[in-house]
Parts: C-alpha cells; sequence; structure tokens
C-alpha cells in the first residue's frame, strides 16, 4: 500500500513538475522577448549615442543611397542603404554603415528625412559628415542621431511584455511556495495577498502601450486632428487602475497578512469547518466582522483568447466572527457545520468545486476584505476552534432580528378585519429582473434579426431565429408580468385566500383551510449570485386540499422567508 501511495505520490510530483516547467517557459518567453526589445530598440542605441559622443567629425561623399520600403501586416516601414567615402589622418575609408540603427520601422518619418538628405548631397555632389571613431577609424556613423520616437517604443513595448513574463513568473513562483508553505505550517495565504500589484502592472501596461503616440500628441492637435486625444484615455485609465492598486496595497499593509489555520485539515463536509484568521491589529470582542464559507462550482468554458471560468455558488453559510485578544493581535475564530450533501473539493482546469472563506467588515473606518481557497473532504471531525454559546446565540439572535426586519420591508403585514394580511408588491427585485428583462431582449433581438435574414440565407435561420426568438420573447414576457403583478393574502382563523392583481386588474381569487403548522411551505424558486453572494428568491405556500395557495412570494433570501413563516405561525398561534 505504501508503494502505491508513494507511485501516486511521485507521479503528481512529475505531473507539477512538467505543469510547472510550461509554466516559467512561458512565461520566460515573454520576459526575453521584452528584455531583447527594450535592448536593441532602446538600451543598445542610447549606448551608442553616448560612446559616440567623443567621436570626430569628417567630411563624407555619398557614392550611393537608397530609400527601401517594405510593406507587411497592412503596414509599411523603412530603411536606407548607402555607402560613403571619408578620409581619416590621411586614409581614405569606404563604409555602409548609415546610422547606430539597424533594421526598418516607421516609429517616425526618421528613414524617409535620411533618405532624402542623402539622394540631395549625392544630386548636387555635397559632402555630408561622418562621426569617425579616432580609436578604430574604420568605424563611422552618417547619422547619430537620438530616435525619441525608438527609445520610448522600446522602453514601453519591451517593458509591457517584460512586465508580464516577469510578473507571471512572479506568480507562478509565489502559488509553488505558498503550497509548501501550506505543507510545511499549515498556513494558508489570503487571494489578495498580490491582487493590487496585479492591478499596479495592469494600469503600467495601460500607460506604457500607447505611449509612442504620445510624442505625436501636440503635433497633431496643433493641424486641426483633435481625435487624438482620444490616446489620453488610455494613460488616464491606466493611472486610475495602479492608483486603486496602490489603495489596495495601502490597505493590505494597514492589516497585514492573515494567515489562516484549518481544523479538521482539510475541512469535513458532513462535520466542520473551522479555522482561526489571526489579524496583526488589537479589535474589540464585538467587532463588525462577519465569515462567510461557500462551496463554489466552477467551470471554464471557449478556448484562447475567449476562455473565461464562471463560478456557481452550491451552498453558502455566514456568521459574525468571534475576535479574541491574542499576543501580537488578535485571532479570529470561526465554525461552521456542513451539511454533508454537500460536495468535496475536486478537479481542476476547466471542472472543479472548491471552498472558499471570506472575512468581511469594517475595522477602524477601513474595509477589511480577504478569502482563502481551502479543501474541504467528506468526514464527521468536528473542530477545535469553538465558539462561545454566548456568542453563537447572541449572533443567531441578531441574524433573526435582521431576517425579520428584511421580510418585513419585502412583504408588508397588517392586520385588518379581515384577518392578517399580507402584501406583496408589484416592482419588487427590481434589479434582478431588469437583468432578466435585458438578457431576453438580446435573445429576442438575435432570433427576430436571424429570422429575417432567413428570407435571403436560407432555412436554417428559421430554426435558429425561432429558438432564440422563443427563448427570448418567454424571458421578456414573463419578466413583464412579475414586474406588474400583485398578490394579496388573508388568513383568518383557519380559513386563507388570496387575490391576483396584474397592472392593478383582478385576474383570480383562491381560498381554503389552515390548520396546522405543516401546512405553511416555504419553497426556494430562482437564485441569483452577486459579488460572490448568492441570494434565493422564496415563496411562502399554504397547501390546501393538495394545491398550494401563495401567501407571499419574491422575498429575497431565505433567513428573511423562514422570519416570515414564523411570524405568520405565531400570529395564527401554530407554534
Amino acid at each position: 500500500m505504501s508503494n502505491i501511495a508513494s507511485a501516486g505520490g511521485a507521479q503528481n510530483n512529475n505531473k507539477d513538475g512538467k505543469s510547472g516547467c510550461l509554466m516559467y517557459g512561458f512565461a520566460g518567453v515573454f520576459l526575453v522577448a521584452g528584455l531583447a526589445v527594450m535592448v536593441f530598440v532602446s538600451i543598445k542605441p542610447l549606448f551608442h549615442y553616448w560612446q559616440s559622443g567623443s567621436w570626430d567629425r569628417v567630411p563624407a561623399t555619398v557614392l550611393s543611397s537608397t530609400l527601401n520600403s517594405h510593406r507587411s501586416d497592412g503596414s509599411t516601414t523603412y530603411s536606407v542603404d548607402a555607402r560613403y567615402r571619408y578620409t581619416y589622418n590621411g586614409q581614405t575609408f569606404t563604409s555602409d554603415t548609415v546610422s547606430q540603427y539597424g533594421g526598418s520601422d516607421n516609429f517616425d518619418d526618421y528613414w524617409q528625412r535620411l533618405g532624402g538628405q542623402l539622394k540631395a548631397a549625392r544630386q548636387q555632389n555635397r559632402t555630408v559628415s561622418a562621426w569617425v571613431n579616432p580609436d578604430n577609424p574604420g568605424q563611422a556613423y552618417l547619422d547619430r542621431t537620438l530616435r525619441w520616437g525608438s527609445l520610448v517604443f522600446g522602453f514601453a513595448f519591451g517593458g509591457v511584455f517584460a512586465l508580464v513574463g516577469g510578473g507571471l513568473m512572479v506568480l507562478f513562483s509565489r502559488g509553488s511556495k505558498e503550497k509548501s508553505a501550506v505543507s510545511e505550517t499549515g498556513l494558508y495565504t489570503s487571494q489578495q495577498k498580490s491582487g493590487h500589484w496585479f492591478m499596479i502592472g495592469f494600469g503600467a501596461i495601460f500607460v506604457l502601450l500607447p505611449s509612442p503616440a504620445y510624442l505625436e500628441v501636440w503635433e497633431r492637435v496643433s493641424r486641426g486632428d483633435y481625435a487624438i486625444l482620444l490616446v489620453l484615455l488610455f494613460p488616464a485609465v491606466g493611472v486610475g487602475v495602479a492608483l486603486g492598486g496602490w489603495k489596495m496595497r495601502r490597505a493590505y499593509q494597514f492589516f497585514g497578512p492573515t494567515p489562516l489555520a484549518l481544523h479538521p485539515e482539510p475541512g469535513h463536509a458532513g462535520g466542520q469547518v473551522g479555522g482561526q484568521i489571526h489579524l496583526g491589529r488589537s479589535l474589540p470582542r464585538e467587532a463588525d466582522l462577519d465569515v462567510w464559507l461557500s462551496c463554489i462550482r466552477g467551470r471554464e468554458s471557449g478556448s484562447g483568447k475567449d476562455r473565461k471560468t464562471v463560478e456557481s455558488v452550491l451552498w453558502q453559510s455566514e456568521q459574525r466572527a468571534y475576535c479574541q485578544p491574542a499576543q501580537t493581535g488578535t485571532d479570529i475564530l470561526f465554525c461552521f457545520d456542513v451539511p454533508a450533501e454537500q460536495l468535496p473539493s475536486s478537479g481542476s482546469g476547466r471542472n472543479y468545486i472548491c471552498w472558499r472563506v471570506e472575512l468581511e467588515g469594517q475595522v477602524e473606518g477601513r474595509e477589511l476584505k480577504r478569502s482563502w481557497d481551502i479543501p474541504v473532504q467528506a468526514g464527521t471531525d468536528t473542530s477545535r476552534f469553538t465558539l462561545p454559546e454566548s456568542h453563537r446565540t447572541a449572533d443567531r439572535r441578531e441574524r433573526e432580528l435582521d431576517a425579520l426586519e428584511s421580510a418585513n420591508q419585502q412583504i408588508e403585514v397588517q392586520q385588518t378585519a379581515e384577518g392578517l394580511h399580507l402584501i406583496s408588491r408589484a416592482g419588487r427585485n427590481l434589479g434582478m429582473k431588469l437583468g432578466l428583462l435585458m438578457f431576453g431582449s438580446i435573445f429576442a433581438g438575435v432570433g427576430t434579426f436571424l429570422f429575417l435574414l432567413a428570407a435571403e440565407e436560407g432555412f436554417m435561420l428559421y430554426i435558429m431565429g425561432s429558438i432564440f426568438g422563443l427563448i427570448g420573447y418567454l424571458i421578456v414576457f414573463s419578466t413583464l408580468y412579475t414586474l406588474a403583478r400583485r398578490l394579496d393574502a388573508w388568513v383568518r382563523g383557519g380559513e386563507v385566500r388570496n387575490q391576483r392583481r396584474w397592472l392593478g386588474i383582478p385576474l383570480f381569487r383562491r381560498e381554503g383551510r389552515l390548520l396546522n403548522a405543516d401546512q405553511l411551505v416555504l419553497d426556494s424558486g430562482m437564485s441569483s449570485t452577486s459579488n460572490g453572494r448568492k441570494t434565493e428568491y422564496m415563496t411562502l405556500y399554504a397547501k390546501v386540499d393538495g394545491k398550494k395557495l401563495r401567501l407571499a412570494e419574491g422575498i429575497a433570501g431565505r433567513e428573511a422567508g423562514e422570519a416570515l413563516r414564523e411570524a405568520v405561525l405565531r400570529t395564527l398561534r401554530l407554534v
């Protein structure tokens, strides 16, 4: 058995090693390419310009000159070939080295101007100046101009590639170090450890990429071409992103590293997931911090530049963090009971299940937001990080009050002569429904366009247009219906009745008898996820004669729905 385990571990190590080599190789290509561009396009000419500053200038006769143009990928680049003769210390030399710049490019009109000058000198039998190396008279240049366009392009374009390659190598290195740190120390580092550097680097790329065009802004504007000013949007966005990253860095430094220790490790689905987060600042026990535990399914779709990963929350729970003083700061404890039916961590790449711990709150007027991806497996172990019963009770009461307040804000509850009156008004959950309306409208528009196009393009577009249109129009009309509908329900003694209205127009009424608590059922309909937070939309039913009679609908949040159900049961004295 141990041999099998050793073989499996060796295979995993080999896979990790190959994967690591590929990632480092990929990043290395970017880094080397960027450094090469910086060296050959900017640094080398800059060094030659400085080096040739002490060379001697002598007259030279142009023997031949040609301005070359090279067409490739929709753009034209230029270069100049020339031969010239000069005399230095009584010796005559012939050279074809025109400039300290080689190859061809179109950064500016440098080559066109130089080609024109040499052609004019040759046709008019005029001499030109050559820069001669006194230590090696056979080495000379006809032109010693320092090209700012080339200099900026080399540093900017090469800098972007080097920045991307170097950043990727740092991220890969940090990832492997964090994995080894977890195995050695058992501590998990938060995902926000290097996010600020990513934003700063991304901002720098936005500033650097269009930098060669900055040199032309003033000249183009002076000619009345104000469209060139649009290029300044890139550095404006880049500076904004970089400043956002710098603020994130300052916030990270304010709180410092927040290592997480798990127990059990991995956490157990069917048991508990508990942990201790160390914060390097002293916090009061009643600090306003919440801990979230989420089970997340990730799916990767597309390929190449269209590749994207979509994560959906399968299960989620929240609790108030318990803070206790430590020698150097504060230890933040949490402990979740996890249902056994939840999936353990598994997979990677295109399809995976991961578990995420998130800490959120306000500390001294600053937002604290950290997250950790942790392993969870099936099991029944409990955590040694137990929370005091007083804290758990206070947390439960606070959440019940918050849920009841949320329920009261969403569903209007009135005591009338006809009994308890529950009102689910029209127009609630507007953000979610407008999103659905936009989504459906896009599908409906595409379907209609394809259907109209089918008259010219063929029968298949009728099928595609019908599918897109059917989905789109169903979403649009159902969303418009739910936006304008209203539900009134009355409960009096053992009698329940409701009335559906749309745009204020009565549609139908139903009634029945409610005699025990088991008849009052809370059901989950659709759900939405925003910023990693899953919201279920609940419906409160009364089971009457084998049918479901709606009492309230569109309740955002399971806890709010449960609070409303309990409030109705208490009012009817069924609990």
